[in-house]
C-alpha cells in the first residue's frame, strides 16, 4: 500500500491549477455543492461525442457504441453501491428522481398513513415527502434534531414509528453539519413496523462506502457531480420494489424508471469518476479494506476508506485551528474522538462577520466556500441561525491539502482582525 499522495490525485484534476486574476492559487473547498472533476471525466465526454453520439437502439456503430457506454455506466453505479445488477437508474438529479420517487410509492399510500422525515435533511429528501402528504392527506412526522451537536434524536424517532408509518426517508449524513446519521440502525427500526425506507447518500458517497445490500435500505438516492463527476442523479431500489412500483413511463421506454432518452454523456462521466475512485483505492488503499468485496467493488471500497483516513485528517487540522480564533463556533460534531461520526463537511458561525460576509472576504483570498442554509432549511432553523444568515459551510474533499487549510484559517484570523 502506498502512502495517500494527495498531489497525485491532484494531478489528475486540471481545474485545480485556476488562479484568480493576480495569480494567487484558488482553493476549491466548496465540495458538498459540487467537485472539480478528474481529466478522465473530461476526455470521457469529449469520447462519447465523437465515438458514440446517437440514441439507443440503432442497428449501426455509434448507437452499439452508445449502448456499450450505457452498460457500462450502470455496472459502474452498481459497484460503488455495492448493488445487484439492473438496481440502479440514472436521472436528472436527486432531487428530480426523487419526486418521481415519490409519486410512484403514493400509488399503495392511503390518507392516514404516515410518513416520517427529518430536521437534519437536504430539503430534496424533504419537500417531495411534504408535498405528498399534502396531496394524499398523509401525517408527516419530522425527527426532532439535537442542537448541541447536530445529530438526530433517536429516541424521538423511535417515539415517532407506528402501525401506520409506511415511509421512513432520511440522509444518511448532512449536507449542512456533516453529521453521519446511525443510518442501519433507521432502516432495522423502519422495517421492524414495515415501512419501507428512502435515504439520501449524496453527501455520503463521496465520503465513506455505502453498500445498500449491508445497509438493507429499499431505496437510495445519490449524486455524481458530488463524487467527482458530472450533473446526474441515481436512483438505487430493491428489485421487486422496482419492478412494483414502476410505471410512469412512454410506452416504448425501455426501463420503467428511466423514461426519456437520458444524458448519456453524463453517463459516461460517471463511469470515469467512479473509474477515478477505484484509481485510488488501487493505488493508496489498503488491501484489508477491500474485503469482503473484489475487482473494482473492492478498491472502490478500499479507494473511499483511504479518503475518509486522509480527510478526516484535514477536519482535524481545521477544527484544531478555529479553535485558536475568537468568535468562531462550529455548529456540529467537534468532539475529536467521535470523528468517525461526521464527513468532512464542516460549518461554524462568527461573531465577527456574517456568513456571507466571511464568505466574500475568503473568496477575494481564493479561498471557495458557501455561505447559507444550503438546501438544508429545517436544520438551520432548528439550530436558531435563520435570521443571522446560516452557517460558513467548509467542504473539505479527497484533493484538498493542509495548506488550503492553513489558508482558510490565515484568511479567517485576518477578518476577525480587520473588525475588531
Amino acid at each position: 500500500m502506498k502512502p495517500y499522495d494527495v498531489a497525485a490525485i491532484r494531478a489528475r484534476f486540471p481545474s485545480l491549477a485556476n488562479t484568480l486574476p493576480d495569480g494567487r492559487p484558488i482553493a476549491f473547498l466548496d465540495g458538498p455543492a459540487g467537485t472539480q472533476v478528474p481529466q478522465s471525466v473530461i476526455d470521457a465526454y469529449a469520447d462519447f461525442f465523437l465515438r458514440a453520439n446517437a440514441n439507443n437502439g440503432g442497428l449501426f456503430s455509434t448507437s452499439r457504441a452508445q449502448g456499450e457506454g450505457e452498460d457500462a455506466a450502470h455496472r459502474a453505479a452498481e459497484d460503488l453501491l455495492n448493488a445487484p445488477k439492473e438496481s440502479v437508474k440514472f436521472g436528472a438529479n436527486m432531487s428530480t428522481l426523487n419526486f418521481q420517487l415519490s409519486r410512484s410509492l403514493a400509488r399503495e399510500l392511503k390518507a392516514g398513513d404516515e410518513v416520517i422525515v427529518t430536521q437534519l435533511d437536504h430539503d430534496a429528501n424533504y419537500s417531495p415527502w411534504r408535498l405528498l402528504a399534502e396531496d394524499h392527506g398523509l401525517v408527516l412526522k419530522t425527527i426532532r434534531l439535537n442542537a448541541a451537536d447536530g445529530t438526530l434524536d433517536m429516541e424521538h424517532y423511535a417515539s415517532l414509528l407506528g402501525p401506520r408509518t409506511k415511509i421512513v426517508a432520511t440522509g444518511m449524513s448532512s449536507n449542512a453539519l456533516g453529521t453521519i446519521n446511525p443510518t442501519k440502525k433507521i432502516v432495522e427500526a423502519a422495517h421492524a413496523v414495515g415501512a419501507l425506507t428512502v435515504l439520501d447518500a449524496v453527501c455520503s458517497a463521496p465520503h465513506y462506502p455505502v453498500d445498500v445490500q449491508a445497509l438493507d435500505t429499499d431505496f437510495l438516492l445519490c449524486s455524481p457531480y458530488k463524487f467527482y463527476g458530472p450533473h446526474a442523479g441515481l436512483l438505487y431500489g430493491k428489485l421487486p420494489l422496482l419492478e412494483r412500483f414502476g410505471r410512469y413511463k412512454v410506452r416504448p421506454a425501455h426501463d420503467l424508471w428511466e423514461t426519456g432518452t437520458p444524458a448519456f454523456e453524463a453517463m459516461a462521466g460517471v463511469t470515469a469518476a467512479i473509474n477515478h475512485i477505484a484509481w485510488i483505492g488501487a493505488e493508496f488503499g489498503d488491501p484489508a479494506d477491500q474485503a469482503p468485496l473484489s475487482g473494482r467493488r473492492g478498491q472502490l471500497r478500499a479507494g473511499l476508506k483511504a479518503i475518509t483516513r486522509y480527510e478526516t485528517e484535514l477536519v482535524r487540522l481545521l477544527l484544531d485551528g478555529v479553535d485558536q480564533i475568537s468568535g468562531v463556533q462550529v455548529r456540529g460534531i467537534t468532539d475529536r474522538a467521535r470523528l468517525n461520526e461526521r464527513t468532512s463537511i464542516v460549518s461554524f458561525t462568527m461573531d465577527f462577520a456574517t456568513p456571507d460576509e466571511a464568505a466574500e472576504h475568503l473568496g477575494n483570498d481564493g479561498i471557495q466556500v458557501w455561505s447559507g442554509d444550503f438546501y438544508a432549511p429545517n436544520a438551520i432553523d432548528a439550530l436558531g441561525l435563520t435570521e443571522k444568515g446560516g452557517v460558513l459551510r467548509t467542504g473539505l474533499m479527497s484533493y484538498n491539502t493542509a495548506d488550503e487549510v492553513q489558508r482558510l484559517l490565515t484568511s479567517l484570523k485576518a477578518l476577525a482582525a480587520s473588525t475588531r
